[in-house]
């Protein structure tokens, strides 16, 4: 599914509407909001499967990609968020943001409580403001209060519910085809893989993350994923000026027309609608639309032979 993002632009700044811009089912004040110079942008659904791992990977080797990034010297220079953890008690706590378009949340309870929020229309305990477009004389909006039997909220039950989800399994009958182990090694040639980064190992068992809120469980801790993503921001061509942030406070302007890099894990089951609008139709459309800092990767794949594009692509089928 999508949905909308609203801002406006003034004096060179730009400025997300009422509820961060976006249009939630219960009104529309983010239209009416933003008055002049008018901003809008769509977002595009992410998976969620396999994120309690994507939570537990080590924020020093996000900050790893930045390096060989700039190593690497064909333009591509990604930006690394640092997001606050909302359900850190006491001061702010920050970390390695990862989730959303704009790895606006460095955790699954804090990046959840937005969605349950701003898209599902429940506000809880890390966002329980009212709508701008509740009536006050209405009771009040739905409020997510503990179960009077389980004692959890459906924003733990929700959390708990994602964190046991295993990542996207590849097609291992196509992964193992020639085509498929050829279209990897240009993957890697062409340097899709430098955004695009293949492999992380979860952090250990037992480890205090999230503001030492969350203890890696056994079942995630020390495993190797494969989510390719580096998880930071980049500017590909495809920008629309919307800003987002966990809470207004983080807003940064230098983040308007830049995305983070979402993970291939699970292309296969979702080979259209691609990109942060969902207005790509296939994994190689989504190539081609590159630009910016990915200029001279894009250039690479218009390169090679049709045979070798399609190895390419076959690859990405796998995933």
């Amino acid at each position: 599914m999508t949905v909308q993002r609203v801002g406006a632009s003034f004096e060179g700044r730009l400025t997300p509407a009422l509820e961060g811009g976006i249009h939630h089912r219960i009104g529309e004040s983010a239209q009416s909001s933003a008055s002049t110079n008018l901003i809008v942008g769509v977002r595009v659904s992410l998976n969620l499967l396999g994120d309690g791992y994507i939570e537990a990977i080590d924020g020093r080797n996000v900050a790893q990609n930045v390096q060989q990034q700039r190593e690497a010297n064909v333009g591509i220079v990604g930006v690394i968020i640092g997001a606050p953890v909302l359900e850190a008690a006491g001061s702010t706590k920050m970390q390695v943001g990862r989730f959303g378009w704009k790895s606006q949340h460095s955790s699954l309870m804090s990046s959840c409580a937005d969605s349950l929020r701003n898209e599902l229309g429940i506000r809880n305990q890390l966002y329980p403001d009212e709508y701008p477009t509740h009536t006050p004389g209405d009771s009040p909006t739905p409020f997510d209060n503990p179960d009077a039997k389980t004692h959890k909220t459906e924003l733990e039950r929700l959390v708990d519910e994602i964190r046991h989800t295993s990542p996207p399994a590849r097609d291992a009958n196509l992964a193992t085809s020639p085509d498929a182990q050829t279209g990897e090694k240009l993957f890697t040639q062409i340097g899709c893989g430098l955004c695009h980064v293949p492999t992380y190992k979860t952090l250990p068992p037992g480890t205090r993350t999230n503001g030492g809120t969350y203890k890696i469980p056994k079942f995630i801790g020390n495993k190797v994923i494969h989510p390719y993503s580096d998880f930071l921001l980049h500017d590909v061509g495809t920008g629309d000026g919307i800003l987002q942030a966990a809470k207004p406070e983080f807003l940064d302007q230098s983040t308007a027309n830049k995305f983070r890099t979402p993970p291939l894990w699970g292309l296969r089951f979702r080979a259209t609608h691609l990109l942060h609008d969902g207005d790509t139709p296939s994994p190689e459309q989504a190539i081609k639309r590159h630009g910016g800092e990915a200029t001279k990767v894009r250039d690479r794949y218009q390169l090679l032979s049709p045979e070798q594009k399609e190895q390419l692509l076959t690859f990405l089928s796998s995933l």
